[in-house]
Protein backbone atom coordinates (compact mmCIF):
# COMPACT_ATOMS: atom_id res chain seq x y z
CA UNK A 1 0.00 0.00 0.00
CA UNK A 2 1.60 3.23 -0.98
CA UNK A 3 1.83 5.86 1.56
CA UNK A 4 -1.23 7.97 0.14
CA UNK A 5 -3.26 5.39 0.63
CA UNK A 6 -2.03 4.46 3.90
CA UNK A 7 -2.75 7.77 5.10
CA UNK A 8 -6.21 7.98 3.27
CA UNK A 9 -7.10 5.07 5.44
CA UNK A 10 -5.55 6.54 8.58
CA UNK A 11 -8.16 9.36 7.58
CA UNK A 12 -11.05 7.33 7.02
CA UNK A 13 -10.46 4.74 9.91
CA UNK A 14 -10.06 7.94 12.59
CA UNK A 15 -13.20 9.41 11.04
CA UNK A 16 -15.23 6.47 11.68
CA UNK A 17 -14.32 6.38 15.55
CA UNK A 18 -15.28 9.93 15.41
CA UNK A 19 -18.43 9.13 14.14
CA UNK A 20 -18.82 6.00 16.23
CA UNK A 21 -17.84 8.13 19.68
CA UNK A 22 -19.31 11.09 18.95
CA UNK A 23 -22.97 12.25 21.16
CA UNK A 24 -24.54 15.45 20.82
CA UNK A 25 -25.04 16.63 24.64
CA UNK A 26 -29.03 17.34 25.10
CA UNK A 27 -29.74 20.07 26.79
CA UNK A 28 -33.38 20.64 28.16
CA UNK A 29 -34.99 24.23 28.44
CA UNK A 30 -37.85 25.19 30.41
CA UNK A 31 -39.93 27.58 32.74
CA UNK A 32 -41.97 27.35 35.23
CA UNK A 33 -44.21 29.60 33.88
CA UNK A 34 -45.52 31.08 31.14
CA UNK A 35 -44.61 34.82 29.94
CA UNK A 36 -40.38 34.45 30.96
CA UNK A 37 -39.19 34.40 27.84
CA UNK A 38 -38.17 31.32 27.76
CA UNK A 39 -38.62 30.58 23.68
CA UNK A 40 -36.82 33.56 23.02
CA UNK A 41 -34.00 32.63 25.23
CA UNK A 42 -33.96 28.86 23.42
CA UNK A 43 -34.05 30.88 20.05
CA UNK A 44 -31.10 33.37 20.59
CA UNK A 45 -29.21 30.84 23.04
CA UNK A 46 -28.94 28.09 19.83
CA UNK A 47 -28.01 31.08 17.58
CA UNK A 48 -25.02 32.42 19.76
CA UNK A 49 -23.98 28.67 20.52
CA UNK A 50 -24.42 27.93 16.82
CA UNK A 51 -21.81 31.12 16.59
CA UNK A 52 -19.20 29.35 18.75
CA UNK A 53 -18.23 26.90 16.17
CA UNK A 54 -20.38 24.47 17.72
CA UNK A 55 -23.45 22.62 15.64
CA UNK A 56 -26.47 22.55 17.03
CA UNK A 57 -30.36 21.75 16.62
CA UNK A 58 -33.02 23.31 18.45
CA UNK A 59 -36.52 21.33 18.42
CA UNK A 60 -39.56 22.63 19.42
CA UNK A 61 -41.44 20.35 22.22
CA UNK A 62 -43.46 23.27 23.38
CA UNK A 63 -46.37 21.05 24.01
CA UNK A 64 -49.59 22.69 22.31
CA UNK A 65 -47.40 26.18 21.65
CA UNK A 66 -44.86 25.25 18.71
CA UNK A 67 -44.13 28.85 18.38
CA UNK A 68 -40.20 28.44 17.79
CA UNK A 69 -41.52 28.91 13.81
CA UNK A 70 -43.23 32.48 14.78
CA UNK A 71 -40.33 33.68 16.60
CA UNK A 72 -38.12 32.81 13.45
CA UNK A 73 -41.01 34.41 10.67
CA UNK A 74 -40.14 30.85 9.22
CA UNK A 75 -43.41 29.26 8.05
CA UNK A 76 -42.54 25.24 7.64
CA UNK A 77 -44.47 22.06 6.16
CA UNK A 78 -43.14 19.47 8.57
CA UNK A 79 -42.80 19.22 12.25
CA UNK A 80 -42.43 17.38 15.20
CA UNK A 81 -45.78 16.40 15.18
CA UNK A 82 -46.19 15.31 11.74
CA UNK A 83 -43.38 13.04 12.14
CA UNK A 84 -44.65 11.14 15.00
CA UNK A 85 -48.02 10.81 13.67
CA UNK A 86 -47.23 9.80 10.32
CA UNK A 87 -43.85 8.15 10.64
CA UNK A 88 -41.69 10.65 9.11
CA UNK A 89 -37.84 11.17 9.07
CA UNK A 90 -37.14 13.73 11.31
CA UNK A 91 -34.46 14.74 9.31
CA UNK A 92 -36.30 15.82 6.56
CA UNK A 93 -38.23 18.23 8.89
CA UNK A 94 -34.97 20.26 9.97
CA UNK A 95 -35.22 23.46 9.06
CA UNK A 96 -32.22 26.53 8.59
CA UNK A 97 -33.10 30.17 10.10
CA UNK A 98 -31.26 32.73 10.84
CA UNK A 99 -27.96 33.35 12.01
CA UNK A 100 -27.39 29.41 10.46
CA UNK A 101 -29.46 27.81 13.11
CA UNK A 102 -31.14 24.52 12.58
CA UNK A 103 -34.38 23.64 14.18
CA UNK A 104 -37.25 20.92 14.36
CA UNK A 105 -40.57 23.01 14.62
CA UNK A 106 -43.31 21.91 17.43
CA UNK A 107 -46.42 21.78 15.72
CA UNK A 108 -49.84 22.44 17.14
CA UNK A 109 -51.12 18.99 18.70
CA UNK A 110 -48.01 17.59 20.31
CA UNK A 111 -50.37 17.07 23.62
CA UNK A 112 -52.32 14.53 22.30
CA UNK A 113 -49.20 12.69 20.00
CA UNK A 114 -46.79 12.11 22.89
CA UNK A 115 -49.28 10.26 24.89
CA UNK A 116 -47.84 7.90 22.83
CA UNK A 117 -47.38 3.86 23.21
CA UNK A 118 -43.69 2.37 23.21
CA UNK A 119 -43.57 1.52 19.74
CA UNK A 120 -43.76 4.33 18.55
CA UNK A 121 -41.82 6.21 21.12
CA UNK A 122 -38.94 4.12 20.24
CA UNK A 123 -39.49 5.06 16.45
CA UNK A 124 -39.35 8.34 17.75
CA UNK A 125 -36.10 8.00 19.87
CA UNK A 126 -33.86 6.03 17.29
CA UNK A 127 -34.35 8.98 15.24
CA UNK A 128 -33.08 11.36 17.68
CA UNK A 129 -30.25 9.39 18.72
CA UNK A 130 -29.14 8.96 14.51
CA UNK A 131 -29.08 13.08 14.31
CA UNK A 132 -27.17 13.34 17.60
CA UNK A 133 -24.53 12.09 15.31
CA UNK A 134 -24.60 15.33 13.00
CA UNK A 135 -24.14 17.65 15.96
CA UNK A 136 -22.74 18.76 19.25
CA UNK A 137 -25.78 20.68 21.27
CA UNK A 138 -29.51 19.38 21.06
CA UNK A 139 -31.46 21.90 22.47
CA UNK A 140 -35.17 20.95 23.42
CA UNK A 141 -37.72 23.53 23.99
CA UNK A 142 -40.15 22.42 26.43
CA UNK A 143 -43.29 24.41 27.67
CA UNK A 144 -44.15 26.04 30.70
CA UNK A 145 -44.19 23.78 34.31
CA UNK A 146 -43.43 19.69 33.92
CA UNK A 147 -45.90 18.21 31.79
CA UNK A 148 -46.44 14.36 33.05
CA UNK A 149 -46.17 13.04 29.06
CA UNK A 150 -43.37 14.50 28.35
CA UNK A 151 -41.19 13.70 31.52
CA UNK A 152 -39.41 11.08 30.45
CA UNK A 153 -37.72 13.28 27.77
CA UNK A 154 -36.91 15.85 30.55
CA UNK A 155 -35.61 13.30 32.60
CA UNK A 156 -33.44 12.05 30.02
CA UNK A 157 -31.73 14.73 29.40
CA UNK A 158 -27.96 15.69 30.40
CA UNK A 159 -28.53 19.08 31.02
CA UNK A 160 -31.37 21.28 32.16
CA UNK A 161 -31.58 24.95 31.91
CA UNK A 162 -34.34 26.79 33.72
CA UNK A 163 -35.76 30.26 32.68
CA UNK A 164 -37.62 32.62 35.21
CA UNK A 165 -37.66 35.76 36.44
CA UNK A 166 -37.02 37.57 39.93
CA UNK A 167 -40.66 38.17 40.77
CA UNK A 168 -41.99 35.95 43.18
CA UNK A 169 -44.78 34.01 41.59
CA UNK A 170 -42.25 33.09 38.69
CA UNK A 171 -39.57 32.03 41.50
CA UNK A 172 -42.68 30.27 43.13
CA UNK A 173 -43.44 28.16 39.76
CA UNK A 174 -39.59 27.52 39.20
CA UNK A 175 -39.16 26.03 42.29
CA UNK A 176 -42.36 23.79 41.69
CA UNK A 177 -40.88 22.84 38.78
CA UNK A 178 -37.73 22.19 40.38
CA UNK A 179 -39.76 19.99 43.37
CA UNK A 180 -41.34 17.48 40.27
CA UNK A 181 -37.72 17.20 39.06
CA UNK A 182 -35.89 16.51 42.01
CA UNK A 183 -38.63 13.90 43.10
CA UNK A 184 -37.85 11.77 40.13
CA UNK A 185 -33.82 12.75 39.64
CA UNK A 186 -32.52 14.77 42.44
CA UNK A 187 -29.44 14.78 40.55
CA UNK A 188 -29.93 16.57 37.54
CA UNK A 189 -27.47 18.53 36.40
CA UNK A 190 -29.57 22.11 36.28
CA UNK A 191 -28.67 25.41 36.03
CA UNK A 192 -30.93 28.63 36.22
CA UNK A 193 -31.38 32.11 33.95
CA UNK A 194 -33.01 34.94 36.00
CA UNK A 195 -34.16 36.62 33.03
CA UNK A 196 -35.55 40.43 32.74
CA UNK A 197 -33.43 41.61 35.75
CA UNK A 198 -33.25 45.79 36.45
CA UNK A 199 -29.60 44.72 37.59
CA UNK A 200 -27.22 42.11 38.46
CA UNK A 201 -27.62 41.84 41.68
CA UNK A 202 -31.59 41.36 41.48
CA UNK A 203 -30.35 38.29 39.28
CA UNK A 204 -28.11 37.06 41.77
CA UNK A 205 -30.49 37.79 44.60
CA UNK A 206 -33.79 35.56 43.11
CA UNK A 207 -30.60 32.56 42.10
CA UNK A 208 -29.64 32.28 45.84
CA UNK A 209 -33.45 32.62 47.15
CA UNK A 210 -34.25 29.27 45.07
CA UNK A 211 -30.96 27.99 45.06
CA UNK A 212 -30.83 27.91 49.07
CA UNK A 213 -34.38 26.48 49.25
CA UNK A 214 -33.72 23.61 46.90
CA UNK A 215 -30.44 22.84 48.10
CA UNK A 216 -32.10 23.06 51.87
CA UNK A 217 -35.42 21.07 51.08
CA UNK A 218 -34.59 19.19 47.68
CA UNK A 219 -31.37 18.18 48.35
CA UNK A 220 -30.76 19.45 44.67
CA UNK A 221 -27.85 21.51 43.17
CA UNK A 222 -28.42 24.45 41.37
CA UNK A 223 -25.73 25.96 39.09
CA UNK A 224 -26.10 29.94 38.71
CA UNK A 225 -25.74 30.58 34.77
CA UNK A 226 -26.55 34.25 34.58
CA UNK A 227 -28.87 36.81 34.66
CA UNK A 228 -30.23 38.80 31.36
CA UNK A 229 -31.30 42.19 31.53
CA UNK A 230 -35.34 43.82 30.22
CA UNK A 231 -34.21 44.83 26.68
CA UNK A 232 -36.49 46.73 24.54
CA UNK A 233 -34.65 45.35 21.80
CA UNK A 234 -36.15 41.65 22.57
CA UNK A 235 -39.41 42.97 22.07
CA UNK A 236 -38.67 44.70 18.81
CA UNK A 237 -37.30 41.68 17.23
CA UNK A 238 -40.49 39.24 18.50
CA UNK A 239 -42.43 41.63 16.37
CA UNK A 240 -40.02 41.67 13.68
CA UNK A 241 -39.87 37.77 13.70
CA UNK A 242 -35.97 37.86 13.54
CA UNK A 243 -33.68 36.84 16.65
CA UNK A 244 -32.37 39.73 18.85
CA UNK A 245 -28.95 38.36 18.10
CA UNK A 246 -29.40 38.56 14.91
CA UNK A 247 -31.51 41.98 14.29
CA UNK A 248 -29.67 43.83 16.76
CA UNK A 249 -26.20 42.61 17.68
CA UNK A 250 -25.41 45.50 19.62
CA UNK A 251 -28.38 45.09 21.91
CA UNK A 252 -27.23 44.55 25.50
CA UNK A 253 -29.21 41.27 25.38
CA UNK A 254 -27.36 39.66 21.95
CA UNK A 255 -23.82 40.49 23.84
CA UNK A 256 -25.30 39.30 27.10
CA UNK A 257 -25.76 36.40 25.36
CA UNK A 258 -22.55 35.85 23.20
CA UNK A 259 -21.29 36.62 26.83
CA UNK A 260 -23.15 33.15 28.14
CA UNK A 261 -22.34 31.00 25.10
CA UNK A 262 -18.90 31.75 25.57
CA UNK A 263 -19.51 30.85 29.52
CA UNK A 264 -21.72 27.81 28.78
CA UNK A 265 -19.22 26.19 26.65
CA UNK A 266 -16.32 27.25 29.76
CA UNK A 267 -18.73 25.60 31.97
CA UNK A 268 -19.44 22.60 30.12
CA UNK A 269 -16.11 21.98 28.61
CA UNK A 270 -13.77 22.82 31.00
CA UNK A 271 -13.61 19.14 32.07
CA UNK A 272 -12.28 16.11 30.08
CA UNK A 273 -15.75 14.33 28.73
CA UNK A 274 -16.99 11.59 30.66
CA UNK A 275 -18.69 8.97 27.80
CA UNK A 276 -22.01 7.83 28.47
CA UNK A 277 -22.98 4.25 29.01
CA UNK A 278 -26.56 4.91 27.37
CA UNK A 279 -27.92 6.99 24.75
CA UNK A 280 -30.54 9.96 25.28
CA UNK A 281 -32.91 7.45 23.62
CA UNK A 282 -32.64 4.47 25.70
CA UNK A 283 -32.54 7.04 29.05
CA UNK A 284 -36.24 8.38 27.74
CA UNK A 285 -37.14 4.86 27.60
CA UNK A 286 -36.01 3.95 31.33
CA UNK A 287 -37.89 6.53 32.47
CA UNK A 288 -40.95 5.98 30.19
CA UNK A 289 -41.40 2.47 31.91
CA UNK A 290 -40.37 3.34 35.11
CA UNK A 291 -43.11 6.26 35.15
CA UNK A 292 -45.72 4.21 34.42
CA UNK A 293 -44.69 1.61 36.78
CA UNK A 294 -42.98 -0.81 34.70
CA UNK A 295 -39.10 -2.17 34.97
CA UNK A 296 -36.63 0.25 34.07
Amino acid sequence: MGTDQAEKLRLLIRKYREDQYHHADVIAVLSGKGGVGKSVFSTNFSIALGRTGKRVLLIDLDVGMGNIEHLLGHSTLSSVADCIRDHLALHDAIFHGPGNLSFIPGGNSLAELFQIDERNLNIFLKQVDDLKKNYDYIILDFGAGVNQNMLHFLLAAKRMILITTPEPPALADAYSTLKIIGFHYPEMDASIVINMVDDLSEGKEAWNRISETADRFLHMTIHWLTSLHRDRAVIRSIKEQVPCVVQYPRARYSIEMKLLAGAFLTQKEGFPKVRQDTTFGERVRIHFRRLRGGKG
